[in-house]
């Protein structure tokens, strides 16, 4: 009987650990939900200036008065030797403690990123507040607090405004894709070097921060996604930008959709492919001690648009467009490629291939990579097929009545 009593005294205990309650629990109503992040260099002296956008709840929830014409989120600075610091420095001018498990975005200040970026992102490992999925933007010709001030036609929330963009244009014009602090981190420490999206603002920068600003149907301020930051030790050290950018979508096989324009017989470029589907194999090897890059691209297409008068009904006038979509493709990826070796930056993990297939060769290499891969050759191949025409074969207008 006694040591079922025990037993039963056990069983109670360990329940009782397990019904100990929130005891770490936080009342939202106490909280400040930072929505983005930005960080800035300080001038003249070593530190960060770290800005959050934090959602203002007085203006999402239904009121009446002056609270319902306050803007949607309030932005506050803090500066300290280390993010962290300023994280908790912040504090003084907050009646709410910083809560990050919402935080969307991180920017960083070009300058910033002009003098080094590898040291900023440890912090986003140690601490279990910070997310390491939140994406990171490169404020182009511009500060981090600057583009975090802007409010946003359509999203009340600027930091998801922003987001939502990234991911928008890299589902349909694909110069861009959208790049979380955990593949950074995976940029800093690989083989090789690395990109991150630009945003640069367009209009005045200070009638962006105004809510009278979205009381227009055409804001005086915005925001515009721009070009990739190619780094290169952790410095960024060039913009990609049009051609190029898109062509290293393609050879990162990142490249969700996008737009190619072809020539027709008439004109220039006036026939448009919508590129859905593309796939990049990647293979690298070594000849005589320099690289050669054997890319494969198969991609397939629908005409959307025709300028010009084409017969889409007759096999031959397809083939032709198939052949300047293929070499179209191939010229973007032969800019980009071009422009990473002339910088000595392989930002397409090139070194990384070439480790992970064939290790003994890349340890003849690995010490002067970045000059190696300068001097690497391109074998690219590029099979392009046109799979719909659209409901239409040919325009509606003939070709003896144009001018």
């Amino acid at each position: 009987m006694r040591t079922n009593l025990l037993g039963l005294l056990a069983v109670y205990l360990g329940v009782s650990i397990l019904l100990t309650g929130c005891w770490n629990s936080r009342e939202l109503n106490d909280l400040a939900i930072v929505s983005g992040m930005g960080i800035d260099k300080l001038d003249g002296e070593e530190g960060y200036l770290v800005t959050f956008q934090i959602i203002n709840p007085t203006s999402s929830a239904p009121s009446t008065g002056a609270a319902s014409n306050q803007p949607p989120v309030m932005v506050i600075s803090s500066t300290d030797r280390t993010i962290f610091g300023a994280l908790r420095k912040a504090s003084r001018r907050m009646t709410r403690q910083l809560f990050f498990a919402h935080t969307q975005l991180v920017i960083v200040g070009e300058p910033l990123a002009r003098s080094g970026v590898n040291n900023l992102f440890d912090i986003f490992e140690r601490s279990h507040e910070l997310r390491l999925n939140s994406a990171v933007l490169i404020a182009k010709n511009s500060d981090a607090a600057s583009v975090l001030k802007l409010l946003t036609a359509l999203e009340s929330q600027p930091s998801t405004g922003l987001v939502k963009k990234t991911q928008n244009t890299s589902r349909v014009w694909g110069e861009n894709r959208r790049i979380g602090v955990f593949e950074v981190i995976n940029g800093i420490t690989g083989e090789g070097d690395f990109t991150i999206n630009g945003i640069q603002i367009v209009g005045s920068a200070e009638e962006g921060k105004k809510k009278s600003s979205l009381e227009q149907t055409e804001a005086p301020a915005g925001s515009i996604m721009s070009g990739l930051g190619v780094f290169k030790n952790g410095k960024l050290i060039y913009w990609l930008n049009g051609p190029e950018s898109k062509g290293t979508q393609w050879l990162l096989d990142k490249l969700e959709e996008t737009n190619v324009n072809i020539n027709s017989s008439d004109s220039e470029e006036d026939i448009s492919v919508n590129i859905f589907y593309s796939k990049t194999t990647v293979k690298i090897d070594l000849r005589e001690g320099n690289p050669v890059f054997h890319i494969h691209i198969r991609e397939e297409g629908s005409i959307n648009e025709a300028g010009s008068f084409v017969d889409l009904s007759k096999e031959k006038e397809l083939e032709k467009l198939k052949k300047q979509l293929a070499e179209q493709t191939a010229s973007e990826v032969k800019q980009a490629l071009k422009a990473a070796q002339e910088r000595k930056a392989d930002i397409f993990n090139f070194g990384n291939e070439l480790k992970r297939t064939h290790p003994e060769l890349w340890e003849t290499v690995k010490k002067n990579w970045d000059s190696v891969f300068a001097e690497g050759e391109l074998d690219l191949q590029v099979d392009a097929y046109i799979r719909s025409t659209g409901m239409r074969l040919k325009p509606y207008i003939p070709a003896e009545q144009k001018e």
